[in-house]
């Protein structure tokens, strides 16, 4: 489809249809801008196989509802979202899978803890809903796309009467805020003075 005529995109749950184009999403999405990604999660064939494996799991697992936006085949924008039980450790599905040769394992490492330590701070106790990864291709910035991603999510947490919890890029801070999340912490990743918000939307029943 033709960028000159924009269409609207809808929100759908991701089907493995949909793998072989998420397996790209993220270096599309984050690569562009974000130097700490593009070093943490390289666009390899290794990574590609390494993602496609998630995604296939995430989109099995009912706990989890994989958000996306698809042009034509192609995934332009994704949210996982996941619930997490009360006494839920760690970092969601992060810390489940083995890292390949070409994954930053300092720089992931670093991300994957500090994900897990301040969502068990802020949120063991309770069930909430987990913001894993959210993304929008770089191509289809300023198509209102990541607005539509993050409100189905928000929808589906209020339904469910559950707070949300996401670690999030200092350049998406304001984005969140907009849809009532609310900065409970920060923390710099190593090497690149590159800053981590956490965020919690509180539920809306």
């Amino acid at each position: 489809m033709s960028q000159s005529q924009p269409a609207q995109l809808d929100v759908v749950e991701a089907s493995e249809a949909n793998v072989p184009s998420l397996s790209t999403i993220v270096a599309r999405a984050f690569h562009p801008s974000n130097a700490y990604i593009k070093k943490v999660l390289p666009d390899t064939s290794a990574l590609r196989t390494w993602w496609s494996t998630i995604f296939t799991d995430e989109i099995k697992d009912t706990k989890t509802h994989l958000l996306i936006a698809v042009d034509d085949d192609t995934v332009v924008g994704l949210l996982s979202l996941r619930q997490m039980a009360a006494d839920a450790g760690g970092a969601g599905s992060w810390g489940l899978y083995e890292l390949t040769p070409d994954h930053d394992v300092e720089g992931y490492k670093a991300m994957i803890d500090s994900m897990g330590e301040h969502r068990e701070r802020l949120m063991l106790g309770r069930p909430h809903y987990l913001i894993q990864l959210f993304g929008v291709d770089a191509a289809y910035a300023g198509r209102r796309i990541g607005q539509k991603l993050l409100a189905r999510a928000c929808d589906i947490a209020d339904a469910a009467g559950l707070d949300t919890f996401v670690q999030a890029n200092g350049n998406a801070r304001a984005f969140y805020e907009k849809q009532e999340f609310v900065v409970q912490g920060k923390e710099t990743m190593p090497g690149d003075e590159y800053v981590e918000y956490m965020l919690v939307r509180p539920g809306r029943n």
